[in-house]
C-alpha cells in the first residue's frame, strides 16, 4: 500500500498521463500506436524503474477509464 502512494500520482505529471491513456481510448485502434510510443519514452526517461511502472500504471488507469466510457456510450446508442 505504501509503494502505491509513493508512486501512483507523485507528481503533477502524473494527472497527464492518466488523461493521455484517458484520450487514447478514443483513438481505437490508434491508441495501441500511443500506448506503444509513451512506453518507449518512459523506457528511455532517466527515472527509477518503479518510478517507470508507476506512470505506466497510471496510463492504464485513464485507458481503461476510457474503454469504459466508450462500452457506456456505445451501450447508450443501442437503447
Amino acid at each position: 500500500m505504501t509503494l502505491a502512494r509513493l508512486y501512483l500520482y507523485d507528481d503533477k505529471r502524473s494527472v497527464f498521463h492518466t488523461v493521455l491513456g484517458f484520450a487514447s481510448a478514443f483513438l481505437l485502434i490508434y491508441g495501441l500506436v500511443v500506448f506503444i510510443s509513451y512506453l518507449v519514452y518512459e523506457v528511455r526517461e532517466k527515472e527509477a524503474p518503479i518510478s517507470t511502472i508507476g506512470d505506466v500504471v497510471e496510463f492504464i488507469i485513464g485507458y481503461v477509464a476510457g474503454l469504459a466510457v466508450l462500452l457506456w456510450l456505445a451501450l447508450g446508442f443501442y437503447t
